[in-house]
């Protein structure tokens, strides 16, 4: 295993580790279900992300060496089986790929109209971390005026 993908996936178990040790705590403090829930949801997507780094290594090291001795059908069937186990490694909507572009995206961002969709402003990545996306703000609602309306905006109707 590279050394850059065990430590990022160690770093990311322990993580996960601590994050389930705490998700055990607020069942044990009967914690409102749907707040349970997104904990839990939190967890599943940091296993998936451990499952991409794993899969990203065993592409760059097994099945590399595995295809230029011959040996490649072998090592993809064995990567065809663990991955009917786990849609996650197979729905890469919204996943990082190492910075990888494939042709379909690389046109999509080709023929983009000059003014972007707004969306979820992305933070770059930390060392060892992972990028963060920011929810857009919301509008500021400004008191009712004497007419009993307000706008999002703040302007009278």
């Amino acid at each position: 295993m590279y050394p850059e993908h065990k430590q990022n996936a160690m770093l990311r178990l322990k993580t996960v580790r601590g994050h389930l040790d705490g998700v055990i705590g607020m069942v044990e403090k009967e914690v409102y279900c749907p707040d349970l829930m997104k904990q839990v949801a939190a967890l599943q997507a940091s296993l998936e992300r451990v499952n991409r780094i794993l899969l990203q290594n065993h592409l760059e090291t097994c099945v590399t060496e595995a295809i230029q001795t011959g040996k490649g059908q072998e090592k993809i069937r064995e990567l065809i089986e663990a991955l009917r186990f786990n849609g996650g490694l197979t729905d890469f909507r919204g996943a990082e790929l190492s910075g990888l572009r494939d042709d379909a995206t690389i046109a999509e961002s080709e023929s983009a109209s000059a003014e972007p969709p707004k969306a979820a402003k992305v933070t770059p990545r930390r060392p060892g971390g992972s990028a963060r996306a920011e929810r857009p703000k919301a509008a500021k609602i400004t008191p009712r005026g004497p007419g009993g309306r307000s706008r999002a905006d703040g302007a009278p109707r």
